[in-house]
């Protein structure tokens, strides 16, 4: 082997051996703050800011995961599967926590990488360090059985959510589901999607429900929007402020027993809210009374809407498009399974469109902007020189500097209006929202669903920089961004001079989006996650013939549950085996072993007379 490698110290399977000593060597990148990095068929694997602290960040996403299966095997060995570590911080982190936690002999690390050329790298590199709990890495897309061996018959979590992870899905699922229920779909989940009554977040809680079925879940749609006039007129009926919002809460409240009332009955497994569904803690605590998991994707500034405070506690789960002093604050109020989940684009109402002449007329322009009118929009724009800019959306006062731009009576335009005005525009005008600077926010984080949306249409935009963009997209190669206004005009008229280069841009946004930033992506990663933490979904979904389903299913029978739990719990066992562990002769059966027996007798006089297959 070669020298620099040292596989010895981190490879015991002669499959992960050959893989990568074959395995061609890849180019060293380095992010911002000096630490390596790595791209591999054109996507990013970690943060080209600070990848430790990205490592660190999805460390604090499993902590409670983790923390669990430990106190669950108390003095038992923990097996940490890392799937995709790419080139390997993740070790740093789990280290870190067991040196935290005092767990150090009870942890091992399986690193499992599907792309030799991948752990090739990680394994030059040691980006871990020192070494303070085993590591062993198992390589290929054909060697679940090291895998298996890897991990035995001890506990273990699966860490996922990375980019390599991303990128190979499919590979990775198909081995990890020789050693956990990960992946396994035999049974879908009931997933109940209620929206919000109206808004940006509207559409999303559809776009999520899309996905949600094309993963193969049943799902059933909440639409609350026909209470949207009700709520408009709580603000018609008085002009007491106070009154109107009393009247607000028993609306929200009302609602909100609505969707408890539906899951509860239905048998939902999981409530998928978007930002502004009406939710209560007290509809919330009932529902997770009854076993039934909630989740949030917070799809607002965190820092301009607070209600999450009040809310947050009482999801089971919540994701957010924002992180960091986000994800410190949710903690802060019990908050324990919190993730980042950026935006995304739904790619069969975000895709691009063959407009007629009389669309193009009326959608089409030389830039376009799509969206309400913040005041930081209403300022920048004003500014703005274009002889031929739309505005679109809803939300712009009459007394505006540009309202003479304004289209069709700023009306809200449609989903599918969006994605033909996007189409029709030379250049779409992307600027976040923000109600407290003049023109583009200096501390911006999160980057908006347009972003992703124009992108799915195969259009050109024009955005401003954002802190989390880099992650996500290329910028100047992908996404062209502006940095202040001043840039805005000369980036315009160069684009509308170079139609090519426009192409050229949109369509390697369009290709970005639908490789990693899909509702298909997200709502994915999102069960992934909520199946990792709630073991009732991973149940669910792994099927009935699990010895923890069966144990689940045998609820308050005491005599039953103890029976069962002479077989591993995360064991699928047959008739047959249960029955063959009976012992006749030995006096007189349990109730559970006769009803065993009486079942199989049962099975077998159905199978001799051709009833039962």
């Amino acid at each position: 082997m070669s020298e620099n490698l040292h596989t010895e110290m981190y490879i015991r399977d002669s499959v992960s051996e050959n893989a990568v000593q074959a395995a061609g060597d890849l180019p060293t990148e380095r992010a911002r703050n000096g630490q390596p990095t790595l791209t591999f068929k054109g996507v990013r694997l970690h943060s080209s800011v600070n990848p430790l602290s990205e490592a660190n960040d999805l460390m604090e996403e499993f902590r409670g995961a983790l923390d669990g299966v430990l106190d669950a095997h108390d003095r038992q060995t923990v097996v940490c599967v890392l799937a995709g570590p790419g080139l390997g911080y993740l070790l740093n982190s789990l280290f870190r926590y067991a040196a935290e936690c005092g767990s150090d002999a009870r942890l091992q690390i399986v690193c499992c990488e599907t792309e030799p050329e991948i752990a090739r790298k990680a394994l030059q590199l040691q980006c871990w360090g020192e070494c303070s709990l085993p590591v062993r890495w198992v390589v290929g897309r054909q060697n679940a059985e090291a895998l298996k061996l890897a991990v035995g018959d001890a506990p273990h979590i699966v860490f996922t959510g990375t980019a390599a992870y991303r990128q190979n899905r499919e590979d990775y699922e198909s081995i990890l589901g020789r050693i956990t229920g990960i992946g396994a779909a035999e049974r879908p989940l009931r997933i109940l999607v209620p929206t919000p009554l109206y808004g940006g977040s509207f559409p999303m809680a559809k776009h999520c429900a899309d996905a949600f079925r094309e993963l193969g879940h049943q799902v059933e749609e909440m639409d609350l929007s026909p209470y949207y006039p009700l709520f408009r007129y709580t603000e018609e009926t008085t002009s007491d402020v106070r009154h109107t919002r009393v009247l607000q809460n028993l609306l929200t409240t009302f609602l909100a027993e609505m969707i408890a009332a539906r899951a509860l009955d239905w048998r939902a497994d999981l409530v998928w809210a978007v930002a502004q569904t009406p939710l209560t803690p007290a509809a919330l605590q009932e529902m997770r009374h009854e076993g039934i998991h909630s989740a949030l994707w917070f799809v607002e500034d965190y820092r301009l809407f607070n209600y999450w405070r009040e809310l947050a506690p009482h999801y089971d789960a919540v994701f957010t498009i924002q992180r960091g002093e986000f994800h410190d604050a949710l903690k802060a109020i019990g908050v324990k399974n919190v993730r980042y989940m950026p935006c995304a684009a739904n790619p069969k109402v975000h895709k691009p469109l063959a407009l007629t002449p009389e669309e193009t007329k009326r959608f089409g322009s030389d830039v376009s902007f799509v969206g309400a009118g913040y005041l930081n929009r209403q300022q920048l724009f004003a500014q703005l020189p274009f002889p031929d800019f739309k505005i679109w959306g809803n939300d712009w006062p009459e007394s505006s500097p540009v309202a003479s731009r304004l289209q069709e009576n700023g009306r809200r335009v449609t989903t599918e209006e969006t994605a033909q005005i996007y189409g029709a525009s030379k250049i779409n005008l992307n600027l976040h929202s923000s109600s407290f600077h003049n023109g583009i926010n200096p501390d911006g984080d999160f980057v908006n669903p347009r972003t992703f949306e124009i992108a799915a249409c195969g259009a050109f935009q024009l955005v401003d920089d954002r802190a989390e963009l880099c992650e996500l997209f290329e910028p100047g190669r992908e996404l062209t961004v502006f940095h202040n206004e001043n840039e805005i005009p000369d980036l315009a008229k160069y684009y509308l001079e170079h139609e090519d280069e426009r192409k050229e841009t949109a369509e390697l946004a369009r290709k970005r989006v639908l490789e990693q930033h899909t509702y298909l992506h997200r709502m994915r990663d999102a069960v992934t996650f909520c199946e990792l933490r709630f073991r009732r979904l991973a149940e669910r979904k792994r099927g009935p013939n699990y010895v923890s389903s069966l144990k689940r299913a045998a609820g308050d029978d005491a005599e039953l549950v103890e029976f069962l739990s002479a077989f591993p719990e995360d064991e699928e066992i047959t008739l047959d085996q249960i029955v063959s562990r009976i012992k006749l002769g030995n006096g007189r059966l349990t109730r559970p072993e006769g009803l065993f027996l009486l079942m199989k007798e049962f099975r077998d006089w159905g199978r001799e007379k051709g009833v039962i297959q």
